[in-house]
């Protein structure tokens, strides 16, 4: 299936529903979000600036959180353009190339979550960070905060892998692939959607099967349409973290068969993201008799959207030229 084109280019939407509402503040945020990365450094020049504006990470927060307040989606959109700006740093940077500049990266953010300030001439994703992360934990538990923080701890092990992969001219097999990209693609931004929405999963909840697989499905989804949507430009660059990359390398196939075998997967994973919602509303009702219904059906909606919020995202940023393969 495919939707139009403003390009005339097909686009392929994997079966995935777009979000159509926007929180109503979604210009304001976007002005917000510049002033701040100009602030802490993430842009520092007006070409910076306008490439910042043409990414357009505030639309995907304000799409993603339709209706939280706008304060509370600003801080998701301040943890969106700072995770996008780790992405670039390991893809650009010095930091794809040196584990031990990760290492000290993520160091410096761990100290920052565990309450220390930015050390000392640190870089702009530490400074930014420690901004934005007393905003963002002034209403959750200590539990939360450990949650958050391993999640953390995982994608800078993505990253490490990442490189070795890289410095060993390997590829992640099939079977490692999966779990490596989930990492890499950062499960903390669903720990974030509890913020938003004043929200914390109760401990108990938050560790059952269905809260996990809930978030893992969805966060497969966005991965793997993101390496459909990629594709192009990451073969043009040699970039291997990329689904149908993978498999062509693994199985030999060509792209278009790989393509396929992608598209199933989604097709797969999206059943199951159905299937773990159900659960774990019937988990919440168990555990969680006293958490707010209401609250919590709000949090499971926008795990669901996510993937339709990223994927129009990806249709109209700047990041990927409003370019999909088919």
């Amino acid at each position: 299936m495919t939707q139009p084109s403003l390009t005339g280019v097909p686009r392929p939407d994997f079966g995935i529903r777009i979000p159509e509402r926007m929180h109503p503040a979604a210009d304001r945020i976007g002005e917000h979000l510049l002033a701040w990365a100009a602030e802490f450094g993430l842009a520092t020049d007006a070409a910076a600036r306008a490439r910042l504006d043409a990414a357009g990470f505030h639309l995907a927060a304000a799409r993603t959180l339709p209706d939280a307040r706008q304060a509370d989606v600003e801080v998701f959109a301040q943890w969106v353009l700072w995770l996008f700006h780790l992405d670039d740093e390991q893809d650009e940077g010095p930091m794809g190339r040196s584990p031990e500049i990760v290492h000290a990266t993520y160091t410096a953010i761990t100290s920052i979550i565990e309450g220390q300030p930015a050390p000392a001439a640190a870089p702009p994703a530490v400074t930014a960070l420690a901004d934005l992360w007393p905003r963002t934990a002034r209403r959750m538990s200590a539990q939360w905060r450990r949650r958050i923080l391993q999640h953390i701890h995982h994608h800078r092990d993505a990253f490490l892998a990442q490189i070795a992969h890289r410095q060993n001219g390997t590829l992640a097999s099939p079977e490692e692939y999966p779990a490596l990209r989930r990492d890499d693609n950062a499960m903390f931004m669903y720990d974030l959607v509890e913020v938003a929405y004043q929200a914390e999963i109760p401990p108990d909840l938050a560790a059952t099967n269905s809260w996990t697989e809930l978030c893992a499905a969805s966060s497969d989804i966005i991965a793997w349409t993101n390496d459909v949507v990629s594709l192009p430009r990451e073969a043009a660059l040699g970039e291997t973290t990329n689904y149908v990359i993978v498999l062509q390398h693994a199985t030999g196939c060509d792209e278009r068969t790989a393509l396929e075998q992608v598209h199933l997967h989604i097709t797969r994973r999206l059943r199951e993201l159905d299937e773990a919602a159900r659960a774990f509303i019937a988990d919440a009702q168990n555990l969680a008799p006293t958490a707010d219904p209401a609250r919590l059906d709000l949090v499971v909606r926008t795990v669901r959207d996510m993937p339709g919020a990223h994927l129009a995202w990806m249709f109209t940023s700047g990041r990927h030229g409003g370019q999909a393969v088919e």
